[in-house]
């Protein structure tokens, strides 16, 4: 993940939300000040995904393994799909041919289940942009292999919600307990009461707690990304600062 600073390039959004957070009383303010206008939707995936069907596929193939691995092994998929993840490829292809392409057993039944409820109807991801984000994230939790945490940067990256906030997220209870200066790691219950200040901008608040977590983690970068003097980006051009996954 990354928090992209858009600089003279912001949407009005995106401008919005950084005048809103960096006008509160709370201790975010000042990073987000210092920071300007970021875009918190870039999906910043190693991997071109083509629709919410794809962007889930991947988010089951990447998990607990390395970005590397899953890129590998997703592009192996595609092939041998022949190019997408139309669900109906997906349920007629051969349990070898997913094994092959480097999916474990249980990924394999993920994606096939995923595949069969889009086929069938129970997920109709073409609505999914219309939906509250409640029931989205009820629908999606229901298949197997996709938590609250993939339902939570799936309603944040892919259809771009602006108001979500990943409480369980370990970069984000990180940022929160050091810029709170807590003297133990903040709960999810207390993160998520937390964020009820930054409404109805916390997708823009969590990408502003993972560049603050990964400038205090690397600060030298930090200061060679963005420190006064250091030669700038033209207007409008997009600077990234690796972020933290949870």
């Amino acid at each position: 993940m990354y928090m992209t600073r858009t600089g003279a390039g912001a949407t009005d959004e995106q401008r919005a939300a950084a005048f809103y957070l960096g006008s509160l009383e709370d201790p975010l303010a000042p990073w987000v000040q210092a920071t300007g206008p970021i875009d918190p939707y870039e999906m910043h995936l190693p991997v071109t995904v083509k629709d919410p069907v794809e962007w889930l596929s991947f988010s089951i193939v990447s998990q607990q393994i390395s970005m590397a691995a899953a890129t590998a092994i997703f592009s192996r998929l595609l092939t041998a799909l022949g190019g997408g993840f139309a669900p109906e490829r997906v349920i007629a292809a051969e349990d070898a041919t997913l094994l092959g392409a480097g999916l474990s057993h249980a990924k394999v039944r993920a994606i096939r289940g995923l595949a069969k409820q889009v086929e069938d109807g129970r997920l109709e991801v073409g609505k999914f942009r219309t939906m509250p984000d409640e029931e989205i994230e009820s629908e999606l939790v229901a298949v197997p292999g996709i938590g609250r945490w993939s339902a939570e940067m799936f309603r944040m990256r892919c259809i771009q919600r602006p108001d979500v906030f990943p409480a369980g997220d370990a970069g984000v209870r990180a940022a929160l307990t050091t810029l709170d200066k807590l003297s133990v790691r903040i709960t999810p219950k207390a993160a998520k009461q937390r964020s009820q200040v930054w409404r109805p901008y916390r997708t823009y608040a969590t990408s502003y707690l993972w560049g603050y977590l990964w400038a205090l983690d690397h600060p030298e970068a930090y200061r060679r990304e963005v420190a006064p003097g250091a030669p700038r980006a033209r207007p409008g051009a997009q600077a990234r600062l690796p972020a933290t996954r949870g």
